[in-house]
Parts: C-alpha cells; structure tokens; sequence
C-alpha cells in the first residue's frame, strides 16, 4: 500500500472515530442545556409569584391604612358631637359602627359584679382595665370602665379600687373592645373583683345569667379618679402604610436583584 492510500485510510478512520465522541458531547450539553432551562423558568415562575404577593400585601395594606384613616376622622367628629340618650345611640347607629359615639345616661351599679381585665399596659405600667356591671336607666345592663390599674408586684394581691356605689348620671363614649384573636375565652376568676383574660361580653352575660350590650361605657369627667386609655382602633393607619411601605421595598428589592442576575447570565453567555 503506499503513502497515498495509507493517508487517505488514517483520515478515514481517525474520521469514523471521532463521530461518536462529537455526537456523546453534543448530547450531553443539550441535556445540560436543558436542566438549565427548566430550573431558569423554575425560577422565573417562582420570582414572579413572590414579587406579586409581596405587591398584594402592599395593596391590601394600603386598603386597609385608607379604610382605619376614614374611621380616625369619623371618631374625631363623633368626639366633637353633644352626647345623645343611650336609646338614640342603638338605634342611630350598629354595633360595629358604635365606636366614639358620645353619650349620656343615669347608671345604678352593681356592687359585686366589678371585673379586672388582665395584661394591661398603660404609659410604660402593666395592670388592668377595671370594669364595674351598671344597670342603665333604659334598663339595659352594661359594662362601665373604671379605669387603668396599676397591678401589685404580687399576682395573688389584686389592687384596691374605687367602685361607683351610688346612682349617678355620667357622660362619655361607647366602644367596642377587640378579642384576643389567639384566645377569646373569658377566663373568668370566682374571687372578687373577677379577673378575666378577656373582655368576651357574649360569656361574661352567660356567666351573670342577663343580658349585656355588646359594648362599653368609658366615662369621660374631669373629676374621674382612674387614667383612660382610648384605643379605639387596634392597629393605627399610619401602621397600615409603614407595612404596606415595607411589602414593597421588599418588591422593588426582589425586582432589582432579579435584574441583576438576568443581566449577569446574559452577560456571560455572550462571553461564551
């Protein structure tokens, strides 16, 4: 054979040799290839799900913030109003809708229905909210608030309070006082006063054996003896929007970090 055949065959088989290497490397970057384009789009999915509820929750914050700013300003106007019969209140306005609405009304208390709300805080204090079961004039029975107490450095050792004893007229607001949405239970204690863990007034009527509104009386005298807390709304609105603001700098943060990988996987493509 000379030198001509003997080249010609050494290309030819050199040739045959290398296909199936070529054809195994080809493969095997496709299949890569592929792994990377199913966990990109994984990935992709999963970002913009993310990104879009970190935007709802700002949405739904911001909602939220408007709607407490509306009832803010309606309290404020109600807190400006000349207090109106306890029967015109019910019927003027709903359960729900009560809050700040000022009124004025004769109560008769009750000597031994007198109550302690527990884990109160009031000016850096912790304590209890004193309420006292009064009979209004309508004769509707109620709960009137008393007042912020500090608590004894003694749990067993409740703290002394001064009782209404006598009938009296007295003006002030209605409110709604929110459950514990983790625990609602009344909780009540049989030693007078009553310490309760919440102002559940739906147990505390079935623990009296008559009916209460769903409401409370707070005071509001300049003569009265006990601080008031008036907290009317659990979550403020200027607290809505500060969320609704964190939800979404955490969006625009997910946004640009996103960003900055995309452009550092298309940077390196092209490099390749």
């Amino acid at each position: 054979m000379n030198s001509r055949n003997r080249t010609k065959m050494i290309f030819t088989t050199s040739g045959s040799m290398s296909d199936p290497l070529s054809r195994s490397v080809s493969t095997d970057s496709r299949s890569v290839m592929k792994r990377l384009s199913v966990k990109a789009i994984l990935g992709a999915v999963l970002t913009v799900v993310v990104f879009a509820v970190l935007v709802k929750l700002g949405l739904w914050q911001m909602s939220r913030g408007e709607q407490k700013q509306a009832l803010e300003q309606e309290l404020q106007l109600r807190q400006q109003m000349e207090p109106i019969s306890l029967g015109m209140a019910l019927e003027q306005y709903s359960m729900t809708n009560i809050a700040g609405v000022r009124v004025k009304i004769a109560v008769t208390p009750s000597r031994n229905m007198t109550f302690l709300l527990d884990n109160q805080t009031y000016q850096g204090k912790v304590g209890y909210l004193a309420y006292q079961l009064v009979r209004e004039s309508s004769g509707h029975g109620m709960l009137l608030e008393i007042g912020f107490v500090p608590a004894a450095n003694d749990r067993n050792v409740l703290p002394e309070v001064n009782w209404l004893a006598e009938p009296r007229e007295l003006e002030g607001r209605l409110y709604q006082k929110s459950l514990n949405p983790l625990s609602s239970e009344l909780s009540i204690e049989d030693k007078t006063p009553h310490r309760i863990q919440n102002l559940n007034i739906e147990q505390l009527s079935l623990w009296v054996g008559e009916p209460i509104l769903p409401v409370a009386f707070q005071p509001q005298e300049t003569d009265w003896s006990y601080a008031q807390p008036w907290v009317p709304i659990p979550l403020s609105a200027d607290k809505h929007f500060g969320y609704a603001v964190q939800w979404f700098v955490m969006a625009t943060v997910l946004f640009f970090i996103t960003l900055a990988l995309c452009l550092r996987v298309y940077q390196s493509r092209r490099a390749a």
